[in-house]
């Protein structure tokens, strides 16, 4: 049976953004619940290649939320480098966190230890969770709703919020590989006509999620066959591949919903922003997402102003759409950019990753921007 919620702000989805930003508001003295039609999530027990890329920015907030010291280090791994390659040409860069003078660019979490850590959390704090419940939104008292329920948001869909996008004509596997040489906490990906594949450092030596864009169903498969196409496009950058997990698809897209928000509704992370995951900013996106809103309810609070006024709200779809809308031009034009057969521009590509690896104030602005811009 739906309920209609009993607190002055309402989250639904109690993924890892919603939580966080539930966990942020809570924190900062606000009224708030949450809740999620899934069971509440237990800690993982091996290693999968469901994670997410967590920058420094992203990683502080998750501190200040009192979750990132539940993490162990098996299942929030940390990167010092990343190395990309141009499959199709000479092109490379690669950079440091020293380079930076910074201790690591991120970390490579697991979203289920994630999430299970956000739980306990939230229970610690006296945050109010329904798991396994969900609520009727129409009949909701609250001053506010917060639509955290993910990129098929039925709370979007509900409230009639208009979204706009598209479907790559690429899909995503994804699994853990083990190779013969260890990842040296290195994040490397490759860019091919059909798609990226990165390799991200997991909590063993020798293991990495493998995350493999492509216009052909890799899911399919013999697992041979999987395996040697593997190595063939990483170029045995780790030695020999070892062994394959599990694998699993998901198909790519990218949309944006025309308004963050409307009278006492606000959208969060997927929901709202969905963009290609070749450079791994979609969590870090959302969470920058619930830090924003958290901060801005906080503001109301204190001017005394409603939760749900719409011209409120728009202070925070104003710092936030433009940046999400900005991230989603610039996937889009890398995922064109890499996918393009014309050998002038494979040749602009070579030379920009060469121009770029070798200027070092460039290089540090990229390793800013992808740790986060801290």
């Amino acid at each position: 049976m739906d309920k209609t919620g009993q607190a002055n702000i309402v989250v639904v989805g109690a993924g890892f953004v919603g939580l966080s930003f539930a966990l942020a508001a809570k924190k900062r003295g606000l009224d708030v619940e949450v809740y999620e039609r899934k069971a509440r999530p237990e800690p993982p027990t091996s290693l999968t290649a469901n994670v997410i890329a967590v920058n420094r920015k992203s990683r502080e907030f998750l501190e200040g939320c009192g979750v990132f010291a539940k993490l162990t280090a098996r299942f929030s791994a940390p990167y010092v480098g990343m190395s990309v390659f141009d499959g199709e040409g000479a092109g490379a860069i690669s950079f440091r966190a020293d380079e930076a003078d910074l201790p690591e660019l991120g970390h490579i979490v697991d979203q289920t230890a994630l999430r299970a850590a956000l739980a306990d959390t939230a229970q610690e704090s006296g945050l109010t969770v329904h798991w396994e419940s969900a609520i009727d939104v129409k009949e909701c008292d609250a001053a506010l709703i917060v639509a955290a329920d993910g990129s098929h948001s039925e709370t979007r869909e509900k409230l009639g919020l208009k979204k706009f996008g598209y479907v790559y004509d690429q899909q995503a596997t994804v699994c853990v590989a083990e190779f013969e040489q260890p990842h040296g906490a290195i994040a490397w990906q490759w860019f091919h006509e059909t798609g990226p594949v990165a390799l991200l450092p997991l909590g063993e030596s020798n293991k990495v999620a493998v995350i493999w864009s492509s216009t052909s169903d890799l899911s399919q498969l013999e697992e041979g066959d999987f395996q040697r196409q593997l190595a063939d496009v990483t170029e045995h950058q780790l030695g020999e591949l070892q062994s394959v997990g599990p694998r699993f698809s998901f198909p790519l897209m990218q949309q944006h919903v025309f308004r963050y928000v409307a009278q006492g509704v606000a959208l969060l992370g997927d929901a709202a922003h969905t963009i290609h995951p070749l450079a791994g900013q979609g969590a870090n996106l959302g969470f920058a997402d619930a830090q924003a809103l958290a901060t801005i309810l906080l503001d109301a609070r204190i001017e005394g102003r409603s939760f749900g006024d719409v011209q409120l709200l728009k202070r925070y779809e104003r710092e936030r759409i433009r940046e999400n809308r900005l991230a989603g031009l610039a996937m889009e034009s890398f995922y064109r950019l890499f996918g393009s057969r014309q050998p002038a521009i494979g040749l602009a590509r070579s030379l920009g990753l060469r121009f770029v690896h070798e200027n070092t104030a460039l290089k540090r602005l990229a390793i800013s921007v992808a740790a986060g811009g801290v």
